[in-house]
């Protein structure tokens, strides 16, 4: 669907064009989930994303009441995982980060029932983040753009609405401006293409969908978009949303004056909240976190006090945002809360999330 921004006050994930590596996406669960059941009125409320974001927010407050704040499940794309970090950190999680399987196009489309029957438990807004073209498919793009799939994008609205998660948040070919995304814009033309078909087919079979456009921060490579991410916008009839992903590497943020400063750059935070304000669209930062493999070479708890001060400034137009959690092999290592030995420790980082988000 198409909500009217409330005026008044109002690599399965690619972390970053510099990874030589994509972190590994936390994997789908091999437990049976429950089935899918009719829920209760109350309940539909609590699980619409168009309802959930038009909530009124008060700016210098985040989350507060009102405000969309969670979290991917890691190691397992679940509830009890978003669950168990949303506990840790003192404060329910109001929506929830996924990612459907993109072995190929009828896995990511049809066959990515499990995305939502893993939360089917989950009375919260969620948020899919969709590629456009399954793995190893870059030649596809083209052929998107030309209509060829739109029977797949009309069954994964058919999908989600079978689910009973119709009026769910799709981050549609998110980071086409990342350099290991197969659906990157190597040809921009072909990448709006292929997003405006998908687009147009998922909104045909599912009018409640909220589609998500997002970009990752600071710097498109020369051959993608142009070499500036809003070369690739597709338009606004065909987003919801205008979104970031925003890591503290490449660069990091040692002092208060750097996170400014990146921020208002070309493709920084704050340069595409601009952007999206400048268009009347909510903004988003679907993916965020600390970097202790990035530049920095070490975790850095101010990361995490300045994106919260940058929310609560900027909440009555911030639509979501998702902490990403991440332990993979030649990932970011960003989990705050896991205490296994697959992951780097975060504990400083950990400390200053608690105390800004506990209820």
């Amino acid at each position: 669907m198409r909500f009217a921004v409330v005026a008044l006050l109002l690599a399965v994930a690619g972390c970053g064009s510099e990874q030589t590596t994509a972190p590994t996406a936390p994997v789908a669960s091999s437990v049976a989930p429950t089935p899918h059941t009719t829920r209760s009125a109350s309940a539909a409320e609590q699980r619409s994303a168009s309802r959930l974001i038009t909530l009124p927010r008060t700016a210098g407050v985040w989350p507060g009441p009102n405000g969309l704040s969670g979290v991917n499940g890691d190691p397992t794309f679940d509830t009890a995982h978003v669950e168990a970090f949303c506990a840790a950190r003192g404060r329910a999680c109001r929506l929830a980060q996924t990612y459907t399987d993109r072995t190929s196009y009828e896995s990511m489309t049809s066959g990515s029932g499990w995305t939502f029957e893993f939360f089917s438990d989950f009375d919260g807004a969620l948020v899919i983040s969709q590629g456009l073209v399954p793995t190893g498919g870059e030649e596809m793009l083209a052929g998107c753009a030309a209509g060829d799939y739109d029977t797949q994008w009309r069954n994964f609205g058919e999908l989600m609405v079978e689910q009973g998660r119709g009026d769910s948040i799709v981050r549609l070919g998110w980071e086409m401006n990342e350099r290991t995304m197969a659906w990157r814009a190597t040809d921009t033309a072909a990448y709006i293409g292929c997003y405006r078909h998908a687009a147009t087919a998922v909104r045909a079979a599912n009018p409640d969908v909220v589609l998500d456009w997002s970009i990752n921060a600071h710097g498109s490579p020369d051959g993608l978009c142009g070499g500036l991410a809003t070369n690739c916008y597709p338009g606004d009839e065909y987003v919801d949303i205008i979104g970031i992903d925003n890591y503290d590497h490449y660069p990091w943020s040692p002092t208060k004056a750097a996170f400014d400063r990146t921020a208002l750059a070309p493709e920084g935070l704050t340069w595409l909240y601009d952007f999206a304000r400048a268009h009347s669209k909510p903004f988003s930062v679907g993916e965020w976190g600390v970097v202790p493999t990035g530049d920095a070479g070490k975790e850095n708890p101010s990361f995490i006090r300045w994106m919260h001060e940058w929310f609560a400034a900027r909440a009555p137009y911030l639509a979501y945002e998702a902490y990403f959690s991440d332990c993979g092999q030649g990932g970011v290592q960003s989990s705050l809360f896991r205490t296994d030995s697959a992951c780097t420790k975060n504990p400083s980082s950990a400390a200053v999330y608690r105390s800004l988000w506990a209820e």
